[in-house]
């Protein structure tokens, strides 16, 4: 018999790609919705536990107002997700206060407080 074969031969593999040289850019930080959530709660509390020997200002909406000016200089540094947490987490507080509201209220006129 030839020597002969039959099967041609595999190609070689190629080589992986080569990254392009130079500096690496830093990753850029862009925060955490779960942290200005916290925030956002956090500055509320002690915002209106500061607020609260001063019985003029106690109603006033200065935290609230804290927790917008904190979202805005988050996104003005580049840090947009915890601005986000941090309009998220003043949602939810105007959520929790409408609930308290509303339930109050359903009792106030169900005579449950008698």
């Amino acid at each position: 018999m030839s020597d002969i074969e039959l099967d041609p031969p595999a190609p070689a593999p190629e080589p992986p790609p080569v990254p392009p040289q130079g500096e690496p850019s830093p990753p850029q930080r862009r925060g955490s919705i779960a942290a200005g959530i916290g925030l956002a709660w956090l500055i509320m509390i002690l915002g209106h536990l500061l607020l609260m020997p001063f019985r003029a200002a106690t109603f006033l909406p200065i935290p609230e107002l804290l927790v917008g000016v904190a979202a805005a200089v988050f996104y003005a540094k580049g840090i947009p997700r915890t601005g986000q947490g941090l309009l998220l987490g003043l949602a939810s507080l105007l959520a929790v206060a409408l609930l308290l509201v509303a339930a109050c209220f359903g009792l106030l006129f169900s005579g449950g407080f008698r």
